[in-house]
């Protein structure tokens, strides 16, 4: 009996700060995935309409921005790409379905029911990557660099290195900061120390391109050690890599945000990005955002509320009732693997959780 839906999009759409020149080629795909979904929707008689709230990572402008978003009386809030602002949301947000479409720390579980997350938690994104170290590349230790501006990168280092140790009692898991800012100017030799050849390097930083600047940088400082990168950063983009993969080494790319292009959610996603417009999806985050709002569509449609709920407590409804026979709804079950190349990722392998 849900016709209608009032969804707000609350986002940084910039996810790396290292490609502000490409921020609005970002906007317009993570919308073109929303839009999408929308399109969908209204085929199975659901009018979902939006207003948009995007904003910077200015604390003042997300609190306007938040306050105005109330005003627009939304029965969703959407968008909370990182695991500070959807934890941040509870202090804005309050009966409606808040969804983020990929955060991922475990201080998530503290928040009210109505918060829900389509991201993989990090002991899940852990424990592919440790996953895909043993299978290729055994008894070794790994050398993790981290963003150290980001709390969510030093975080899941942390998570990263005493799970590792755990299941590889014998191995080390040494860590190295920088600052994304100042990456020009490491020192390498410090930067570097703990390293030994043929230890995994985990490239844990605060955009997928920074992390290829600093792949490259490692390479050059290591020749004519051949280095072996691994990395599960989101990349919103599409196959090309925002900046060319330059050096002599192995790079992997693990891509736990959209579950990869090779499933028949992607192709039905595909064949209604196309007809509406008119070419084929290029940009991983149109799939993400196209999920987010599938998930809420989906759940009213295979679980009706009753018909005493107003609009807002019916989509809850729903959705938890979705949570209960599936606590990882629309969460991407499988991971796929993309080794680089100088100009683009290709595929290697799909992992799925052992």
């Amino acid at each position: 009996y849900i016709k209608s839906i009032r969804l707000v999009i609350f986002d940084n759409p910039q996810s790396d700060i290292s490609l502000a020149n490409n921020s609005k080629i970002l906007e317009d795909a993570y919308l073109n995935g929303i839009n999408v979904a929308i399109n969908v929707a209204a085929s199975e008689g659901i009018h979902i309409d939006t207003t948009i709230f995007f904003h910077s990572e200015n604390v003042f402008e997300i609190m306007k921005k938040a306050s105005d978003a109330k005003s627009d009386k939304p029965n969703i809030i959407m968008g909370f790409h990182s695991s500070n602002d959807f934890l941040m949301a509870k202090a804005f947000f309050g009966d409606q379905l808040v969804l983020s479409i990929a955060a991922s720390d475990p201080k998530l579980a503290t928040l009210p029911a109505n918060f829900y997350s389509l991201g993989v938690p990090d002991k899940i994104e852990s424990n592919i990557i440790i996953q895909f170290i043993k299978e290729h590349y055994i008894n070794t230790n790994i050398f993790i660099t981290l963003a150290a501006e980001s709390k969510e990168t030093v975080d899941f280092s942390n998570l990263l290195a005493n799970s590792y140790k755990e299941v590889s009692s014998s191995a080390a898991a040494n860590k190295s900061e920088f600052l994304t800012e100042d990456m020009h100017i490491i020192k390498m030799d410090k930067f570097m120390t703990g390293y030994k050849p043929n230890d995994p390097i985990i490239i844990m930083p605060s955009g997928f391109s920074s992390g290829i600047a600093l792949m490259n940088k490692i390479a050059a400082y290591l020749m004519p050690i051949k280095p072996i990168f691994i990395t599960a950063s989101d990349n919103w983009g599409a196959d090309n890599l925002p900046q060319p993969a330059q050096g002599a080494y192995d790079a992997y790319h693990i891509d736990t945000l959209s579950g990869g292009r090779n499933s028949k959610d992607y192709q039905v996603f595909a064949e209604n990005f196309e007809k509406l417009y008119h070419t084929p999806p290029k940009y991983t985050i149109s799939y993400v955002t196209y999920r987010t709002v599938m998930s809420f569509v989906t759940a009213l449609i295979k679980y009706p509320p009753p018909k005493e709920l107003n609009t807002t407590q019916a989509v809850v409804w729903s959705y938890q009732q979705a949570l209960k026979h599936d606590p990882n709804w629309f969460r991407p079950t499988e991971y796929v693997v993309y080794k680089l190349t100088p100009t683009k990722e290709v595929y290697f392998e799909t992992l799925q959780q052992s």
